[in-house]
C-alpha cells in the first residue's frame, strides 16, 4: 500500500511539474525573443539562427523555473488530496503526516542532485553557447576577450595585444621568464594557443639570457612549467556562474590576494549560482510544511500562500545578493539567509496560523 502511495504521488507531482515547466519555459523563450524583435527584423536574422538561439537557452530556463513548478505541482496535489477527502483516508489508514509527505520530499532531494549536475555539465555550457550565438547574431561586442593583457606568476611574465576566448588565443604574447628575481629567457610569437593543457607558442623566437646569449627561431614552442589557466585571461565582466567548477575556484583563490573587493561580488556570484538547484528542495519543503487543514477553498488558499513565501524567497535572495556584493555581508550568507527566513516563515504559517481561516 504505501508503495502504491509512494508511485502515485511522485508520478502526479512530476506530471504537473512538467507541464508547468515546459509551459514557464517557452514562456520565458518568448519574452528573450520579443526583447529583440527590433533586432531580428532590422538585422536579416536568419531562421536557423533563432532556432539554435532559443534551444541554447532552455536548459537554462529550465532549471530557473523547475522550482517553482514543483512549488504548484507539489501544493496542488497536496491540497486536492485535503479537498477530496483523500488525506483524511491516509490518516485513517495509519500514514502519518510524514509518510504522505516523505515520497515527494525524496523526489526534491533527487531532482536536487541531479540539478547540481545539470547545471554543471549541460547548463553552463549552453549559456556560453547562447552568449556568443548572441553576440554573432546580434552584433553585439564581446565582454570576454580582453586587450593589452599583463599577468604574472611564479617566475612567468606574460603581455599579449588581446585574447581570444573562443579559441584559447593569445596574439602577439611576450613571455619573461625568470628565477630568483633573474632573467633567464624572452619569448616573443606570433601567437599562443592554449591545447593540451598547456601553451604553444606559434612562430616563437626565444632570447636565451645566460652567459653565452643566444637566440632560436621555433615554429612550435612549449615552455614547460607556464600552465596559466585560459581563463584567468578573460575580461572581468565575464559571468564567473559560468565557469567550470574548478576554474572557478582557482579564479577566486588569485582574486582574493590581487583585488578582495572584486572577490567579494564574484564569490557571493558563484556561491549563488552553484546553490541554485537547492531552491527545488527549498520550494518543496515550503509545500511540504503549508498548512492543509483549510475548511474552504483549499487550492486557492494553499497556492496563494506557497506563491507568497517564494515571492519573499527570490525577493531576500535579490536583497542579500546586493549586501554581499556590498561587503555587508558574508558570501555564504547570500544563500543562507533567504532559505533560512522562508522556512521559518513557512513553520509559523503551519503552527500559527492553521486556525485563521
Amino acid at each position: 500500500m504505501k508503495l502504491v502511495y509512494a508511485k502515485y504521488s511522485i508520478f502526479s507531482v512530476l506530471r504537473i511539474a512538467i507541464f508547468a515547466t515546459i509551459i514557464f519555459s517557452l514562456l520565458l523563450a518568448a519574452v528573450e525573443l520579443f526583447q529583440k524583435m527590433d533586432a531580428i527584423m532590422t538585422g536579416n536574422v536568419p531562421l536557423s539562427g533563432l532556432i539554435e538561439f532559443t534551444l541554447t537557452a532552455i536548459p537554462e530556463y529550465l532549471i530557473l523555473v523547475l522550482s517553482i513548478s514543483l512549488l504548484f505541482a507539489t501544493t496542488y496535489f497536496l491540497s486536492n488530496l485535503s479537498a477530496s477527502n483523500e488525506r483524511i483516508a491516509l490518516l485513517s489508514g495509519g500514514y502519518s503526516t510524514k509518510n504522505i509527505s516523505l515520497p515527494i520530499l525524496i523526489l526534491a532531494i533527487a531532482l536536487t542532485l541531479i540539478g547540481f549536475v545539470y547545471q554543471e555539465k549541460i547548463v553552463n555550457k549552453m549559456i556560453n553557447k547562447h552568449d556568443m550565438l548572441e553576440e554573432s547574431l546580434f552584433g553585439q561586442s564581446s565582454t570576454r576577450d580582453l586587450r593589452n593583457i599583463v599577468l604574472s606568476d611564479s617566475g612567468y611574465i606574460i603581455h599579449a595585444s588581446s585574447f581570444n576566448e573562443e579559441r584559447r588565443m593569445l596574439n602577439n604574447p611576450l613571455l619573461i621568464v625568470t628565477k630568483d628575481g633573474n632573467l633567464l629567457k624572452r619569448i616573443e610569437a606570433e601567437s599562443a594557443i592554449y591545447e593540451d593543457e598547456c601553451w604553444t607558442f606559434r612562430n616563437a623566437t626565444i632570447f636565451f639570457v645566460d652567459e653565452y646569449p643566444q637566440r632560436t627561431l621555433e615554429e612550435y614552442y612549449i615552455e614547460d612549467g607556464f600552465i596559466i589557466e585560459p581563463h584567468l585571461f578573460r575580461s572581468q565582466n565575464i559571468s564567473i556562474e559560468t565557469m567550470e567548477g574548478s576554474s572557478a575556484l582557482s579564479y577566486l583563490s588569485r582574486l582574493k590576494v590581487i583585488n578582495p573587493k572584486l572577490y567579494q561580488e564574484r564569490m557571493t556570484d558563484y556561491l549563488r549560482s552553484f546553490f541554485q538547484p537547492l531552491s527545488i528542495l527549498v520550494m518543496v519543503s515550503i509545500s511540504l510544511i503549508m498548512n492543509y487543514e483549510y475548511k474552504k477553498n483549499i487550492l486557492l488558499f494553499c497556492i496563494l500562500q506557497s506563491l507568497s513565501i517564494a515571492v519573499v524567497y527570490y525577493v531576500s535572495d535579490m536583497i542579500v545578493s546586493i549586501a554581499g556584493h556590498q561587503g555587508k555581508i558574508e558570501p555564504y550568507m547570500a544563500v543562507v539567509f533567504p532559505i533560512a527566513m522562508v522556512l521559518l516563515i513557512a513553520i509559523f504559517f503551519k503552527w500559527f496560523l492553521r486556525k485563521a481561516l
